[in-house]
């Protein structure tokens, strides 16, 4: 059973990866090195605890949720797992840009995006969530087209990530209760 998943894992990796628009290499080429060890959540998190005060606590939970995503994948599973990228098991195999020496198995990527794409779902509105959603589901599969992964590991990454944004966040928002710093976290 396992075999017959991971056949049908490399053969989906090996059509997206033969199925792509030479436009769209840059783009999801700049997105995936924006999501190298979550710059862009942490942007996004610095931002928002910038210029809108209520989200300050989010914002660092934002972080927190970074942190753990790489710690638990880069240190813990990925290498328990050490499956080989698809380059190194398909030295044929197309890529976009470099090619990370770490193991595949899950996306660090997809784990860090889903982590604080959870962590905002639960403190923007809905519209700005979906927002949120794309761009993880977008920078998730940026590693999968530009052939430094298999769709499984960016479905478990994204798996992992949600399961640690729900335990950073305990299933809720926090703001800060008035415009003092040293104000106490309420839930939402």
């Amino acid at each position: 059973m396992i075999d017959s998943l991971l056949t049908a894992d490399a053969a989906l990796r090996a059509w997206i990866v033969t199925h792509h628009a030479p436009w769209l290499d840059g783009v999801l080429w700049l997105l995936s090195v924006l999501g190298v060890s979550g710059a862009i959540w942490l942007a996004i998190a610095a931002v928002l605890a910038s210029w809108v005060p209520r989200l300050r606590a989010p914002a660092w939970q934002v972080v927190l949720a970074v942190i753990l995503a790489q710690g638990v994948v880069d240190w813990g599973i990925k290498p328990l797992i050490a499956r080989p990228r698809p380059f190194i098991a398909d030295t044929t195999s197309r890529v976009v840009g470099y090619r990370p020496p770490t193991h595949s198995f899950p996306s660090g990527h997809s784990a860090s995006s889903f982590a604080a794409a959870t962590v905002l779902a639960f403190a923007l509105t809905r519209r700005r969530a979906a927002i949120i959603w794309a761009l993880a589901t977008t920078v998730a599969f940026s590693r999968i087209y530009i052939g430094v992964h298999y769709p499984l590991d960016v479905v478990v990454g994204a798996l992992v990530g949600v399961l640690l944004g729900v335990l950073v966040t305990g299933g809720r928002a926090w703001y800060i209760r008035g415009s003092s710093v040293a104000s106490h976290l309420v839930p939402r």
